[in-house]
């Protein structure tokens, strides 16, 4: 009896530390994705950075050339606010950039997973993008290459639209029902403005091909439903939690088994 028990905690012991993270996963874990934002400042008449969650009204922020120090691979962009034009050259690739509110923003990249492209504003950027969104009447010119193309708008769809790659697919819809959803655009022929399809029927396809990257999820519903704090959570802990007491349950349900 004592063997078995000891028998049953040391394989739970075992298997707890395989569940475990490695050093280096320790490591990948503690540098999450950093969230920058970048905000026209009226009171100062200025662009100014903060690298926080949610802009803190208190704080002016910081030049920007504190963002170019700081920002990595794979972190968050948040840029915010009419005024001057903002032109930001960024030596890194982005998981998420976000542009809200602005009426002039060149931001040029190594690439970009997400990009969302909100309600009012204005934008060209550079770098290939994986999945670009863009809502309502926004305007952007995408000087690279974009997997997916998703506009958007509720409760219509007026996007003006220029890519100068290529577009592996593309999809306009409101709340209600998708138009059209196209495929395959050469290179430097997406166009569409205010929501009207510019580009000649002979530079895309309407079925997929065997190329054809899956559908990027749904975004919400409308810029204003958008939420801009892209969250890096702690999933892999509770997931870890759960294994360790499933095994220890299944562990104890042996042991009583045995006793029975």
């Amino acid at each position: 009896m004592k063997s078995f028990k000891k028998f049953v905690s040391l394989v739970a012991a075992t298997a707890l530390l395989a569940l475990l993270p490695a050093e280096n996963t320790l490591t990948a874990s503690a540098a999450e994705p950093a969230r920058h934002y970048v905000k026209y400042v009226d009171s100062i008449s200025e662009w100014r950075y903060q690298q926080t969650q949610s802009w803190d009204d208190a704080s002016t922020g910081r030049e920007l050339y504190y963002l170019k120090e700081n920002i990595k691979d794979g972190d968050i962009l948040v840029i915010d606010g009419t005024g001057s034009s903002l032109n930001l050259e960024l030596p890194v690739s982005l998981s998420n950039l976000t542009i809200k509110n602005t009426n002039s923003a060149v931001v040029t990249t190594k690439g970009i997973q997400d990009l969302y492209v909100l309600q009012d504003s204005v934008a060209a950027i550079n770098g290939d993008i994986s999945n670009a969104y863009v809502y309502d009447n926004a305007t952007c010119n995408l000087n690279n290459n974009v997997t997916n193309l998703i506009l958007y708008g509720d409760p219509v769809v007026k996007p003006t639209v220029v890519v100068a790659g290529t577009v592996g697919y593309a999809k306009i819809s409101d709340a209600q029902k998708v138009y059209y959803e196209f495929y395959s655009f050469e290179a430097g022929s997406f166009s569409i403005k205010e929501g009207i399809m510019k580009t000649d029927t002979s530079k895309y396809s309407t079925t997929p091909t065997a190329q054809s990257q899956p559908a990027p999820s749904q975004p919400p519903a409308s810029s204003s439903d958008y939420d801009d704090v892209p969250k890096t959570g702690d999933s892999s802990l509770y997931l870890l939690l759960f294994a360790a007491s499933a095994l220890f349950f299944a562990g104890g349900y042996a042991l009583k088994r045995k006793t029975a």
